[in-house]
């Protein structure tokens, strides 16, 4: 777990992340409304160069602390954490990330996200519970890991806003693989009826972002145990 201080400063850079966002979006807007002139046009542009800039000096160094702080942490076991034997490995295909605590005894879990600060807290948090996970930054290269994967990751998280192929198409082309893939969905926004005729197609789940590290366990545990819970079930 992170020390007071660590989650202290993540508090607080986060804060000032989520502002620069808003600086972000309003100046986008303003921008792309058009009613002012010139020299608002230049005035807005400006705010957008610079909050764009701040934002991703910011997520750098969020990022590098987290990257740090995992580095020097000892990896203590968790009181919840299932006792048994080493986990079999995983031939992993050339060219694909490694899995992120291979040894764990829980499932595989595949994290989907171009951000790469949820990405890693995600790594983190799951590994620290026993998971072993993968993590892919675009849809395309999430599709061939789980290709290559299918009978070895129990659930995909997969966030709905990412650039070149969203959420709800890769969700569809793991249709094409697994017509049973589990996932579940992660977004700060997105439309209740595409939500609707996702769930209707065999989404398992949504966690809304920013999510804390008790939602993701949580959902992810929820699933995962609803899935075992099928299995069982004669037929099945």
């Amino acid at each position: 777990m992170l020390d007071p201080e660590e989650i202290r400063w993540l508090k607080a850079t986060a804060n000032e992340l989520n502002n620069l966002i808003q600086v972000i979006s309003d100046s986008s807007r303003r921008l792309q409304s058009g009613n002012g002139g010139a020299e608002d046009d230049k005035l807005y542009a400006a705010m957008l160069a610079n909050g764009v800039d701040r934002a991703t000096q910011v997520t750098r160094a969020m990022v590098d602390r987290v990257e740090n702080y995992i580095e020097i942490s000892p990896q203590e076991p968790t009181k919840d954490r299932p006792l048994s034997g080493p986990t079999p490995p995983i031939r992993i295909p050339f060219g694909a990330p490694s899995i992120h605590n291979p040894s764990g005894a829980r499932e595989l879990i595949l994290i989907v996200d171009d951000e790469e600060l949820v990405t890693l807290l995600a790594q983190h948090v799951l590994s620290e519970q026993g998971y072993r996970v993968m993590t892919a930054t675009d849809g395309f290269a999430a599709i061939e890991i789980y290709r290559e994967l299918k009978d070895e990751i129990s659930l995909v998280v997969l966030d709905f806003s990412m650039p070149m192929i969203t959420g709800a198409n890769v969700f569809q082309e793991l249709q094409k693989i697994n017509p049973r893939v589990p996932v579940v969905l992660s977004s700060g926004f997105i439309d209740h009826r595409e939500m609707a005729g996702m769930l209707a197609k065999g989404l398992r789940g949504f966690i809304p972002k920013p999510y804390t590290q008790d939602k993701l366990l949580a959902e992810i545990r929820s699933v995962l145990d609803g899935l075992i819970a099928e299995r069982a079930q004669p037929g099945a």
